[in-house]
């Protein structure tokens, strides 16, 4: 089981985010990599199907966010509901938390596919709909070696950013994204091995630069909330994935 430190809980309330190394393990690591090549292909077969090249976010080629792959792979609800996980969430976000969502972030090579400074809760609200919530927690999990070459993130922390609050984004039609900060802070940039875990809030700004390199970045995202909420239209009623992870303490995994 991954024990989380003091000093990464003091890291994460502080700052609004921290790093767990050696979050998976190699088998694991080998595991979510083929996972996430095969659901890479399967979304280009589609995309390609219909004679698209852009959907939504998602575009050919370059850049793809691929969701909910745990209903069709089980190798992935036994990480995502695992104990290992579960510290991570009662770490930072407390004794009970839910699936927010999951999905698979890729970037291809080329030379444009930065994402922009944004929070995860600016999407949820401004682009997804959502109604007000606390702060979620984000596990960016690195499937492969990250550095500024391959479009690593980069983090704003708090004490740096205009607010620790839910930050107004708008949709910024050239960088096909929402953005919630145009500042000059260069945020700090992560790079990490393969298989380590960043978690931040999702009030945390973050960005990530261009893949320049000849191989695919690959990152897996998971995302728990310590509550449910809808959307502000309720009567679409809530918008996280909603499996329960941990509830007052105890692991309800799978």
């Amino acid at each position: 089981m991954k024990k989380i430190s003091e000093n990464q809980k003091h890291q994460f309330r502080e700052e609004g985010f921290m790093i767990v190394p050696d979050f998976l393990e190699p088998t694991e690591l080998e595991t979510i990599r083929k996972i996430c090549n095969l659901s890479i292909k399967k979304m280009e077969n589609d995309m390609n199907s219909r004679g698209i090249k852009e959907d939504g976010i998602n575009v050919l080629g370059r850049k793809y966010f691929i969701n909910n792959t745990r209903k069709e792979f089980p190798e992935l609800p036994r990480i995502i509901f695992s104990e290992k996980t579960a510290e991570v969430c009662k770490a930072t976000i407390g004794d009970t938390a839910y699936l927010h969502n999951e999905q698979f972030v890729v970037k291809m090579n080329d030379d444009n596919t930065s994402f922009a400074w944004h929070q995860d809760s600016g999407y949820s609200v401004y682009n997804g709909g959502a109604s007000a919530h606390s702060p979620y927690l984000t596990c960016w999990i690195a499937l492969d070696d990250m550095h500024e070459s391959n479009g690593t993130i980069s983090l704003l922390p708090f004490r740096r950013a205009p607010s620790t609050g839910l930050i107004e984004h708008c949709w910024d039609s050239k960088m096909n994204a929402m953005v919630g900060y145009q500042g000059n802070d260069p945020g700090e940039t992560v790079e990490v091995p393969a298989g380590t875990l960043v978690g931040f809030s999702s009030f945390l700004l973050h960005k990530s630069g261009a893949n320049i390199t000849q191989n695919p970045r690959r990152s897996y995202f998971i995302a728990f909330t310590p509550e449910l909420f809808s959307y502000r239209d309720k009567a679409k009623g809530i918008y996280n994935s909603g499996e329960p992870l941990i509830k007052d303490g105890k692991l309800i995994g799978l």
